[in-house]
Formats: C-alpha cells, structure tokens, sequence
C-alpha cells in the first residue's frame, strides 16, 4: 500500500479517468463494490481526505486506504476484484443478489423472519450455502 501521506492530497485524474469514474459510480453499474471503489476514487480526487470518504459513504477508514492504494497502482481497472486462489464461485451474483433481496423482504404470512431453511427453499440453493453466503453478508 501506499503510505498514508500520499493519500493526504487530492489525486490528480485525467479525463479519461474521471469518465470511467463517473460512469463506474453511477447507479447503472451492477455491481455494488465496484461503485463505491469509483466514488471513493471520486471523492479523493475532489479532495476529500480518507476520514471524510469513509464518513460519507458508509465505510471504513481502511477500505478506503486499500481502494486508494489500488487505484494509484493500477488505475480504473484496479478497482475489480484480482482472481483468488482456489475453485471459482459455483453461485452466480444474480442468485446472491437474490438471497439478498429475499432477506431484507418481509418473511412470509406468518412467520416472524426468515429462517435459512425457507431461504434454501425459495432460491433453490442448498440450506449450507445460504448459511455462508448470508454469513459473508453480514
């Protein structure tokens, strides 16, 4: 990572930049984590410091340190995820966007909330991998 003095000013971008950036944060990108990545590369480039970025979009100082860093190493495309070790994801997004919506919906007539095992029913996903996939949620 970067230290942290770098971070202190405001980054410099190109025009180029800041249009990836902007279309990146807009609320037609589907994929939420790269959207907060390019508002977080917005706000410091309007000069906004780490404390202030995390403050206003609901995250850690850190995850702001780390995104920064990322950007500063490798630009717009930096701000994807890298390939991880092991076997690739078995679940797609739109499944967990899903299970996501699902739990955040009222749980059905009569029942107080929903239980992982009335999850795993209505998305069709097996009862343990609701359980790992909410527990990486929350």
């Amino acid at each position: 990572m970067s230290s942290p003095r770098h971070d202190r000013s405001p980054i410099k971008l190109t025009s180029k930049q800041r249009l990836a950036l902007l279309r990146l944060a807009s609320s037609e990108t589907p994929d939420e984590t790269v959207r907060l990545r390019a508002k977080i590369i917005l706000r410091w480039a309007a000069g906004d410091t780490g404390a202030q970025s995390a403050a206003q979009l609901g995250t850690s100082r850190r995850t702001v340190s780390k995104w920064r860093a990322r950007f500063r190493e490798g630009g717009v495309v930096a701000l994807w995820d890298r390939p991880r070790p092991g076997a690739p994801r078995t679940i797609s997004q739109r499944k967990i966007a899903e299970l996501l919506r699902l739990r955040q919906s009222p749980p059905p007539h009569g029942k107080p909330r929903w239980t992982t095992r009335m999850l795993a029913q209505r998305t069709g996903l097996s009862q343990s991998t609701v359980v790992r996939v909410a527990r990486n949620l929350d």
